[in-house]
Order: structure tokens, then C-alpha cells, then sequence
């Protein structure tokens, strides 16, 4: 910096380079053409999308978007503005990284270079980590800190929690509070240690030694087990400030693993029509929760939200015991939310043979927009009959004046099961038919229309060898043309069991 107190962005680079702080936030680099690339740390990455060096001194998440350079990176990774960021980098306490060999495929690879290994966190009991949340979430509901949450979200975001509160007696959502150590002085009060602070990732440590807040300026929700214990909280972001991360999970804790959990605002059980409504975000969640508690049909919904576009084998698992009927696939209508999409279809209906249903928003929307525009009458989207239809032109990603709708997904489910098919018919017939089974006649025979279209489509159809395939395995199948559109049934708002 000068003494006037600018900062010198270039002397700032060439001092640190970008390669060090991405590694010392524990991302393992590989080389990728003329850069590096890694896992990204601001989303949940289980492919690595975050490309280092490709272009000098910058970086770029092809997942999530985030992208600048060694200040930028260090100023998202440890939540500090530009100029704490920056102090950050000076103070020399960052670890360096050094190229190493790897014994499995000796190509090189960075790893983090510290001077001592650093002490091992003190352990927290799960009991005790549950009281540390207890004891944060009292102070996040407080009649100021709940009062703003729920101010905010009715005012801001069109989430009325008035309903949804009484039914789960107990407070929805939280604040943390914009002073830097609002949450941190209380629990502190409270006879919560440093220690247990930074475990629970309720507290970070400055380049000066101190606590701050994890969650400062952020409505908070809690993530709960069954006995309704919290197991870690999620942040959402209010501030604006465009290079805040806008959702902010835990670390893994004693209690809390991204991976692990899905983020339930209700726990009510579903009527027999009830089905889970899976969304990216937890305030998309929490939207259609307080949505149906206003409207009296909180059996006939479950949202869920594993926080991000990611599933795992054990949230998969989750979503299903849910309910017998198939999930409904909601997430954001965007290219990360379409890519999202594909996952869970992998996941739910590819790798378990249980079969799922799309919600197409309208472009660039996601559930919570849809709620907060038209309240509990946008839950009609969530809860009309599937349209049986086999055309892709009605899309309403291509049209924000059409509503949303529920729709089967035999299109994509041909070109997931293409993608790792050796023998196209043989296999996508094998993907397919266990789905059909756990549908009603007229679902049955669109599913297996969209997927004999799609394979001819793909010319793995010849003499509708495919459909042949599937009827003799369903025998009791009456196909639907490929060539045409069934009529879709009149949209009503109730949901008739699917199987």
C-alpha cells in the first residue's frame, strides 16, 4: 500500500501468487493445459470446474461462477472485504505450495507447504455440539434478530412464516446480526469456548487473532435431525455485496456434513398424495414450507434442499423414504439448475430404478421467486397433474408467460443412459422399465413414448427395435405414437396417487 493508502494490485500478485492461496484453502491442484485445476471450495464440486492459471493470475469456477483474481479468491474464501483480504495476504500466514509427485500416477500436483503441522481442534462431543446450536439459535430468534428475519423474508422475499411457525412451534428462521461479533460475544457470555466456536464454525479467526461472526449479515435457517436437535445452520446472504458467497453451509462439525443432510423446513408426515419437492436453495424451501402451512396442505408437500446442484447416494436416499409417489424435481431454471437436474435423475431414477417428475419453471426463476410473486396459489404448479405431453416446444424455460408445469423426463433419461450405454437398446430398455412399472397407465405409456422418440431420434430405434424391447417386457403397455401429443388432463390443484 502507499501512504495514501492505495493498495497496489499488481505488487499485490506478483507477491502472492494465486496457485499458493487456492492450495492453502486445501484445494488440490492438477495441471490443465497452461493453469491448474481443482475442486472448487465455494460450492459443493465433486468434478473439479475450478480452472487456475488458465488465464494469468486468475481464476474461474465453471460450476458456480465465481472468478478474479488472488485477492478476490482470498476475500471470498475467508469472507473479507478487499482490503482485509489484502492485509491477509501481507501478513505471510498463509501456507505456500510446492509441485509434487504423485506415487499413483506421478503427474505432477501442488500440495500445501506449512512450517509445523497445525494442533489438532479440540474435540466436541455431539451433545455438546447440540447445545452450542441451541444456544446460537436462541440468540438468532430473539424478539430483534427473529423479528428482522421474518420482517425481511415477508417484506423482501414475499415468505410469510406467521403460519409456518405456529404449525412447526418453533421459530423458522434467524439472523445473525451485521456487527462483526454479535453472535460470537453471546455465545461467549454463554460460557461457549474459542475452541468450541471455531469447531462448530460459528466463529472465524482474523489475521489479528480475534473472533468474528461466520454468519454475519446473514438469515440464518436450521438444518435438524428427527428428535429436532440442530445439526448446523445455512446462511443466506443479504448484504449485496456481489463477491459474498450467497449461501454459506458449515464445515463439516460434529453434527453437520453437507453430504449427509438435506435441509427440511417441515417434518409433518405426507398424506398418501403427498410427494417431496426437491429445490437447490434452502429459501426455495423454506417458500413452498410457509406457502402450504398458509394454505392448510402441508401434508401434500415436502420440500427439501441439499443445498446446491450436487446429490449424494445418502440425500437420494433420503428423498425416497420421503414418500412412495415419485419426487418432484424443482430446482432453479437455470443452467446450474438444469445441470442440477440431471444429477438427481441419475441418481434417483438411473442408479435406484425410482422414477421422478420435472417441474419447468420459467427462465432465470426459481421456486421461491414463483411463491414470493403469487403466494399460496403458486403452489398449483407444485400440485397439478402431470401434463403427458412428448414435445419439447411448450418448454416453459422458452416462455415466462407460460405457468410451470410437471412433466415426465423419458427425453433426458435416454440421453443420460446413452452416455454410459456400451449397448444403447438393450440398456436404456433396462433403465426404463422398472420406471414405467412404478407408474400409472397413462404416465406408463408417455414415458415410454418420449423414450422411443428420443432414441429414434438418436437412430438406436431401427424398426422400433427399442420399443419392441420395452412391450415385451410391459406387456400390458398400450404405446402412445412418438410421432404426436397426447392430450394433457385438465390441471387440478389435487395430486392422485402415481402408482
Amino acid at each position: 500500500m502507499t501512504s495514501e493508502g492505495r493498495v497496489d494490485v499488481a505488487a499485490i500478485r506478483a507477491r502472492h501468487p494465486l496457485v499458493d492461496a487456492v492450495t492453502a484453502s486445501g484445494v488440490d491442484l492438477r495441471p490443465s493445459g497452461h493453469g491448474w485445476i481443482g475442486c472448487c471450495p465455494f460450492h459443493d464440486d465433486s468434478t473439479p470446474s475450478l480452472s487456475v492459471d488458465g488465464v494469468p493470475d486468475r481464476f474461474h469456477c465453471f460450476g458456480c461462477g465465481a472468478t478474479g483474481d488472488v485477492i478476490d479468491f482470498v476475500g471470498r474464501f475467508h469472507n473479507l472485504p478487499f482490503r482485509d483480504a489484502v492485509a491477509l495476504l501481507e501478513s505471510g500466514t498463509l501456507p505456500t505450495a510446492e509441485r509434487a509427485k504423485t506415487a499413483a500416477d506421478g503427474r505432477p500436483r501442488l500440495r500445501i507447504v506449512r512450517d509445523t503441522d497445525p494442533p489438532a481442534q479440540p474435540a466436541v462431543t455431539v451433545a455438546r455440539a447440540h447445545e452450542i446450536n441451541a444456544l446460537a439459535w436462541q440468540h438468532m430468534t430473539g424478539p430483534v434478530q427473529g423479528g428482522f428475519a421474518s420482517y425481511y423474508l415477508r417484506h423482501h422475499r414475499g415468505i410469510d412464516l406467521v403460519a409456518l411457525d405456529q404449525q412447526q412451534g418453533r421459530p423458522s428462521a434467524g439472523y445473525d446480526g451485521s456487527d462483526w461479533t454479535h453472535l460470537t460475544d453471546r455465545l461467549s457470555a454463554d460460557g461457549v469456548t474459542d475452541d468450541e466456536l471455531l469447531v462448530m464454525d460459528l466463529a472465524q479467526r482474523t489475521r489479528a487473532g480475534n473472533l468474528v461472526d461466520t454468519l454475519r449479515s446473514r438469515l440464518v435457517v436450521p438444518v435438524t435431525n428427527e428428535r429436532g436437535e440442530i445439526d448446523g445452520f445455512i446462511g443466506r446472504d443479504i448484504s449485496g455485496r456481489p463477491a459474498t458467497p450467497k449461501y454459506r453451509n458449515p464445515t463439516r462439525t460434529p453434527t453437520f456434513d453437507k453430504s449427509q443432510i438435506l435441509y427440511r423446513p417441515t417434518t409433518q408426515p405426507l398424506a398418501a398424495e403427498g410427494r417431496a419437492v426437491v429445490v437447490e436453495g434452502a429459501l426455495d424451501a423454506l417458500a413452498l414450507a410457509a406457502a402450504t402451512a398458509t394454505a392448510g396442505i402441508g401434508e401434500r408437500i415436502a420440500p427439501c434442499a441439499a443445498l446446491g446442484v450436487t446429490v449424494s447416494a445418502a440425500q437420494a436416499e433420503q428423498v425416497l423414504a420421503l414418500s412412495l409417489n415419485p419426487p418432484l424435481l424443482a430446482l432453479d431454471a437455470d443452467d446450474a439448475g438444469r445441470d442440477g437436474t440431471l444429477r438427481w435423475l441419475t441418481a434417483l431414477s438411473l442408479d435406484r430404478g425410482r422414477p421422478a417428475l420435472l417441474l419447468l419453471l420459467p427462465d432465470e426463476r426459481d421456486p421461491a421467486d414463483w411463491i414470493g410473486e403469487h403466494g399460496p396459489s403458486g403452489l398449483d404448479a407444485f400440485l397439478s397433474e402431470v401434463h403427458l405431453t412428448l414435445d419439447d416446444h411448450l418448454d416453459p424455460h422458452d416462455d415466462p408467460r407460460l405457468p410451470p408445469r410437471s412433466v415426465l423426463p423419458g427425453r433426458d433419461l435416454v440421453r443420460l443412459a446413452l452416455d454410459r450405454s456400451p449397448d444403447p437398446i438393450r440398456d436404456v430398455a433396462t433403465a426404463i422399465t422398472p420406471l414405467a412399472r412404478r407408474l400409472g397407465p397413462g404416465m406408463r405409456a408417455t414415458l415410454i413414448a418420449q423414450a422411443a422418440a428420443e432414441m429414434t431420434s438418436h437412430g438406436c430405434n431401427p424398426g422400433n427395435a427399442f420399443t419392441r424391447a420395452v412391450t415385451r417386457e410391459l406387456p400390458d403397455l398400450h404405446p402412445v405414437s412418438p410421432t404426436r401429443e397426447p392430450t394433457p388432463p385438465a390441471p387440478t390443484s389435487a395430486i392422485t396417487p402415481l402408482l
